[in-house]
């Protein structure tokens, strides 16, 4: 449909009633009058003509006394122009859009008229949204584009690289909203930094604010205060609490080992690989997320006995990482090239003083599903297209597509009690290890498909997790045909919540989310939009006497704002993922640590 031109129907807009700003809005997340030439009065009270939002906010106060209908409505200039000021009492002649779902009028210069300037602003509407989320979305939707405030709010969710800041009210008492909330996390409130002013400094979780007001703004499903004033931070933290491995002491007879899961936030390198859509960085780039990430596992995991990681790119960049002058330790590298589409790689990192590495393979499985995802899928959900790659069903017809992108790496591995035995030149080792010597683990490293092509209505991205799951516990039964008595530890970005359908078939196969030890207020790994959630997992199925012991989120990106990344001296923020880390102990004696979640 031709959307109507207002400079070709001047006659036609001439003789336009006035349509009130609340009926244009209407009651739904639509207007009635999507296409339509209207012709509406109000009030200016956020000015961005001359901005590269080339438009403004209006409000007719108290348009009808309906609170289901917002007073609100954003004009798009669609050029920079100095049209109208803070306080102008106008008259707009326009198209009505939505756009990306938010309502707006598309107007000239010639359509905005103004009454008069200097007059009141509309009262700012006090922000008190329902932690429901299907009634906060109609809640805030009853506000697009109205002036806004609010009065005291702490952040819960750390200006990310959009330069968002998500909040709550400070008199809700929360500090923290959590993804698994039975109450839901409809009170996240989002600030942004298209108006006129923005959080200075970027703030990181439990700083305070005051006196947040602007207009309430929607692009790209999300509702955001855009600054009309410059908030005041009544608190402002630049620290916290940072959890350092403590190692388990005190206990007689007893052996340690740790591992840990890490995502390496796309660890490109500088080179350009012709046949994957890699990110290339600067080489001053690569050495700065090189050197974040090397003193988080110094510093913060205390260099582990086992690094499951994810997101690097490849061998080269691997043992780059495991290189730099900050990690004391030597680590060897299993990795083995997938078919991602961007580049990146799982890979097992091990201590060299405490590990030997036994065997291991990287197994792929195939799959009918026509999403559009996985490695043979054309990235588009609403048009899926896959590829067909792989035989789904051994009958030696091409029939399905690869089901991961980074497919499981499998490790087994004995870990030495007294140190290993060294390597000679030839990287095999001076005399084997027998079982008085080492214990035996299997190590499952993974990194499942993610969220980001799902919707509020959609989960895209589930159905492939679902089969990512049961192919992992077919593994799992796998090892245990071998050896009943395995030890295995299954572990990685799994990407999916602990209450979801992937998480419980692994938990039934007699996996232990270790994850669920964590005291509630620290299990969290990762924090989208003011809600703090577990994606990263450390499971087990041990035989006595090894059992976990100590397990911590180390909370050292997820609560950060996005500055830290460029902070060379700084693990913070070496990630949009907190690290996981578990001790191991294989306990004589009556040592046990009871394999029971809190």
């Amino acid at each position: 449909m031709l959307i109507p031109s207002v400079e070709n129907n001047q006659v036609r807009a001439n003789q336009l009633l006035l349509t009130p700003i609340c009926n244009i809005q209407g009651s739904f997340f639509n207007s009635p009058y999507v296409n339509s030439i209207v012709k509406t009065r109000g009030v200016v009270f956020l000015d961005l003509d001359q901005t590269y939002q080339k438009g403004f906010f209006m409000q007719d106060e108290n348009c009808d006394g309906d609170a289901s209908t917002s007073d609100g409505i954003y004009v798009y200039l669609g050029e920079k122009l100095e049209t109208v000021n803070t306080g102008d009492s106008i008259e707009v002649t326009g198209v009505v859009q939505e756009y990306y779902g938010m309502t707006e009028i598309q107007a000239s210069r010639e359509g905005v008229t103004i009454i008069s300037s200097g007059n009141p602003l509309p009262t700012q509407v006090e922000l008190t949204p329902p932690f429901s989320n299907s009634d906060s979305r109609w809640y805030f939707e009853a506000r697009e584009s109205m002036y806004v405030q609010l009065d005291r709010g702490r952040v819960v969710g750390p200006t990310d690289r959009d330069d968002r800041t998500w909040l709550v009210r400070t008199d809700l008492g929360i500090r923290r909203v959590f993804q698994d909330d039975p109450q839901g996390t409809g009170e996240v409130i989002c600030v942004d930094d298209n108006g006129v002013h923005e959080i200075i400094p970027e703030v990181r979780v439990d700083s305070e604010l005051q006196n947040i007001s602007g207009a309430l703004d929607y692009r790209f499903g999300i509702y955001c205060i855009e600054l009309a004033t410059a908030p005041f931070l009544n608190s402002y933290q630049i620290g916290g609490k940072n959890q350092l491995n403590v190692p388990m002491t005190g206990i007689p007879d007893i052996f340690t080992f740790s591992a840990a899961t890490l995502n390496l936030a796309d660890l490109f390198d500088a080179k350009d690989d012709p046949f994957v859509d890699d990110t290339v960085l600067t080489g001053a780039e690569y050495q700065r997320r090189l050197k974040k990430r090397a003193l988080a596992i110094h510093s913060a995991l205390n260099e582990p006995t086992f690094i499951a990681v994810q997101e690097t790119e490849n061998i080269t960049v691997t043992q780059d990482l495991v290189n730099r002058p900050e990690i004391l330790a030597d680590y060897g590298i299993v990795l083995e090239e997938g078919p991602d589409q961007r580049g990146i790689d799982v890979a097992l990192l091990y201590r060299l003083d405490q590990v030997q590495v036994m065997e291991y393979e990287v197994r792929q499985a195939c799959t009918t599903l026509v999403d559009g995802l996985g490695p043979d899928g054309n990235r588009d959900v609403t048009n899926p297209q896959n590829n067909l790659t792989c035989d789904s069903n051994d009958d030696g017809v091409i029939d399905g597509n690869r089901l991961f992108s980074r497919p499981p790496l499998i490790v087994s591995a004995r870990v030495c009690h007294n140190g290993c035995p060294g390597l000679k030149r030839d990287h095999s080792f001076s005399k084997e290890l027998t079982p008085e010597d080492a214990i035996e683990v299997w190590l499952i490293i993974n990194h499942w498909k993610s969220k980001v092509e799902d919707t509020v209505t959609t989960q895209h991205t589930l159905p492939r997790r679902i089969e990512q799951a049961h192919f992992v516990a077919s593994l799992v039964q796998e090892i245990l045909v071998i050896d009943n008595d395995a030890n295995i530890i299954v572990f990685g970005d799994l990407n999916d919540y602990p209450d979801s359908q992937p998480l419980s078939i692994l938990t039934s196969q007699g996996l232990l989310d270790i994850t669920t030890r964590i005291d509630k207020p620290d299990r969290f790994t990762y924090n989208y939009g003011g809600v703090s959630s577990v994606l990263d997992y450390v499971l087990a199925r041990l035989q006595p006497p090894l059992a976990p012991g100590a397990v911590r989120a180390e909370h050292i990106n997820s609560d950060y704002p996005f500055m830290y990344a460029a902070i060379d001296d700084s693990m913070n923020r070496s990630s949009d993922h907190d690290p996981v880390l578990v001790d191991f102990a294989l306990l004589n004696h009556l040592w046990f640590f009871p394999l029971v979640a809190r």
